[in-house]
């Protein structure tokens, strides 16, 4: 009662105050009531808050500091159960010790993990009931409300106190409140309380998941350190599941396993354009085209709404979806169940086979400042290229023993039917084979000049071998391929407010349009102007763009130059005409190791990575592989290199995760000399030449 009346003290101050020209309170009598309902709160609250200590495991993840001092949890039952923020036991520690509100001091024991929402279950061996925390009833939670975070890192006998308001509500897509108290690792696994001192919810460092992350990042979100943006997870959501908790010991966040159409997220509709094979989706029956209309009897009109609704949910719940499937006068809705799972199957490419002839370059010309090209070249050739790929797709060559071969398909032919799809470009092309699997029989429909002619195959899996210069001299785009070319010429590109200068070689205008090699080296001139002279005539021959950044410290790459290349790569991707199917970053040694962390996170972007001698770094995970973002890797070894072994169990860490993996190996020491060896070069510009492959 006591808390109640503080609270309605305070708003009957604030309402007289505003209603009556007599002032009726003084400012700081206002700012006494407010911090007795402050104390009162906290005091109802803080019995319900232990302080945590964890021993061993490590320093660092992905970069990021963690917790080593005391941090924070709160008993949810009086039998000795505790939750926590994930952040404050990333390290993997070997004891945990609980310090209770009386002062005792016991060893705990982790229950379970929540990766969805980021949290961890305890539990210690209670002598006595203690006193558990009391949620506030979600229903009754308003935007503006106050909000006190609390924490017990430091002096065990108090609680730290940090005020704000709620500042939002279903955050995280539905899994969180938000508050613009200050929260920290101090207070991370406190209460975020209400004025009568019920629990709003746990405090964890939270953020928006990757796309394709394979695993729970219990670190995403700490660097919204004390910025006003803090987020609890509601106790009332906790205590929903604690008993389904503690028997599957482990939470994941439900995964349906499919991909959904490009576009800005909140005003796209959820139309599917893949489902992963044998995942909960392609076991339900769902297809690529098919709209989710509703989940759980809830409308779902944009991919947002979809989140929200499945984003809360865990590994093993079912939902209820209804799927549209047609259009127009055939369009009917289909009622499915779907149960989710926590993982997903490695996906990987099917492959067909084949190599499709190249869209012919609009210009040769670098686009205008700001981006823009030639209208009037530009129409005429959109109109060309409309016109040459409604027939379908010309394929340039065919894969050596690939299903493509094996089926009778040839260079000249061109594909109009995959299945009882009509492909009209290579792009529809890839997303038809997106949504198959290897070994999937598969109905193609090509011209042989004027005759039809159907055949059947068999889809494999994407190969990893390199094609012989033999196999891929089919297109007339290789006359230039002798032939003296004369020096090459080194152009500047700078992006404003960075102070970093890149150099790019471009093949001479017409022909195919062409692809991209970033090549992170030392970005000196020097270094540059012979790697432009090595690389010349693969550049004119294949038609790619040689593009050379210089890292922004003098000793070299490092994790600060990432924003840069990603702006970089945006910028060349705007300004020049370039094909998105090869679009490639390299590296050797360090700059392999970027090369690697950039094309993992760019992938919507990035086709290829090829390093010379580089392992992952240490602190990357392997997201798994996706359909829609297809990512070829290519490994330089140079033979007896001490990082042989940690190379190659990286490699196997790749193609565990569906990734198609090419491995090349190098007689000779390991060098950091400025250029590769000409019979490298040779693989690796084959290499990027049929990553356009089908």
């Amino acid at each position: 009662m006591t808390r109640f009346f503080s609270r309605l003290a305070i708003c009957f101050a604030l309402g007289m105050a505003a209603a009556s020209p007599v002032r009726m309170f003084a400012a700081d009598d206002l700012d006494q009531l407010e911090q007795q309902a402050i104390s009162a709160a906290v005091k109802a609250a803080e019995k319900s808050v232990v302080q945590i200590r964890t021993i061993g495991g490590v320093d660092q993840i992905d970069g990021k500091t963690l917790a080593q001092g005391p941090t924070t949890g709160v008993i949810i039952s009086d039998d000795g159960l505790i939750v926590s923020s994930a952040f404050n036991f990333a390290q993997q520690p070997t004891s945990i010790l609980v310090r209770l509100p009386d002062g005792e001091q016991k060893a705990a024991r982790i229950i379970g993990r929540d990766e969805n929402r980021m949290l961890v279950l305890l539990r210690v061996a209670a002598d006595e009931p203690l006193t558990a925390a009391e949620p506030a009833p979600l229903d009754e939670v308003r935007t503006g409300d106050s909000a006190i975070a609390l924490g017990r890192p430091f002096n065990p006998e108090d609680v730290s106190v940090s005020v704000g308001v709620v500042s939002a509500l279903n955050r995280m897509f539905g899994r969180a409140i938000q508050t613009d108290a200050n929260v920290s690792a101090a207070n991370y696994g406190g209460p975020l309380i209400d004025l009568e001192g019920r629990v709003l919810g746990i405090l964890a460092p939270m953020a928006p998941p990757s796309p394709g992350a394979s695993e729970a990042d219990v670190t995403a979100g700490a660097e919204f350190y004390d910025s006003g943006i803090g987020f609890a997870v509601p106790l009332v959501d906790v205590l929903a599941i604690v008993d389904r908790w503690t028997d599957e010991k482990d939470l994941h966040r439900g995964l349906l396993g499919i991909g959904l159409k490009a576009g800005n997220a909140h005003s796209t509709a959820p139309i599917i354009t893949n489902v992963w094979p044998r995942s909960p989706a392609a076991i339900a029956g769902w297809k690529a085209d098919d709209r989710i209309v509703s989940v759980n009897g809830v409308k779902v009109n944009t991919q947002t709404a979809l989140r929200f609704q499945t984003m809360p949910r865990y590994a093993g719940d079912t939902l209820a979806v209804t799927l549209r499937r047609g259009s127009g006068d055939k369009a009917k809705e289909i009622e499915t169940k779907i149960r989710l799972v926590a993982k997903l199957p490695p996906y990987a490419h099917p492959f067909l086979g084949v190599l499709p002839e190249r869209a012919a370059s609009a210009s040769g010309e670098e686009a205008d400042a700001d981006g823009a090209a030639d209208e009037k070249k530009d129409d005429v050739a959109d109109a060309k290229t409309k016109k040459d790929d409604a027939a379908g797709v010309v394929i340039r060559s065919v894969w050596p023993d690939s299903p493509a071969d094996d089926a009778g398909l040839r260079a000249g032919d061109r594909i109009v039917k995959l299945g009882d799809k009509n492909i009209a470009s290579a792009g529809e092309a890839r997303s038809e084979l997106n949504a198959k699997a290897p070994d999937d029989e598969l109905a193609v429909v090509a011209k042989r000049g004027d005759e039809e002619q159907e055949f059947e195959v068999k889809l494999g899996e994407l190969p990893t071998a390199v094609l012989d210069a033999a196999d891929l001299r089919a297109d007339s785009e290789r006359a230039s391929d002798s032939g003296s070319l004369g020096d090459p010429k080194l152009q500047t590109l700078k992006l404003p407010e960075m102070s970093q200068t890149a150099r790019y070689f471009q093949p001479p205008s017409g022909g195919a349009t062409p692809g991209l090699l970033i090549w992170l080296g030392d970005g000196k001139r020097e270094t540059a102007e012979a790697m432009a002279a090595d690389w010349q005539r693969t550049c004119v021959r294949d038609r790619l763009t040689l593009l050379m950044p210089e890292p922004g410290d003098a000793g070299g790459w490092t994790n600060d130059d990432l924003e840069y290349l990603a702006r970089l790569l945006q910028t060349a991707g705007s300004r020049w005409r370039i094909d998105p199917s090869r679009v490639v970053i390299a590296g050797e040694g360090k700059g392999g190791q970027l090369a690697y962390a950039l094309a993992l996170r760019g992938r919507k972007m990035i086709r290829g990575v090829a390093v010379v001698d580089s392992p992952l770094p240490r602190t990357l995970e392997v997201p798994e592989n996706n359909p829609n973002e297809r990512l070829a890797i290519l490994s330089v070894e140079t033979q007896n290199t001490p990082l042989s072994l940690l190379i190659r169990q990286d490699l196997k860490k790749l193609e565990d995760a569906g990734y198609p993996v090419t491995q090349l190996v190098r007689r000779g020491e390991e060098s950091r000399s400025t250029t590769l060896d000409a019979a490298t070069r040779a693989k690796i510009g084959r290499w990027i030449d049929g990553l356009d492959r089908l």
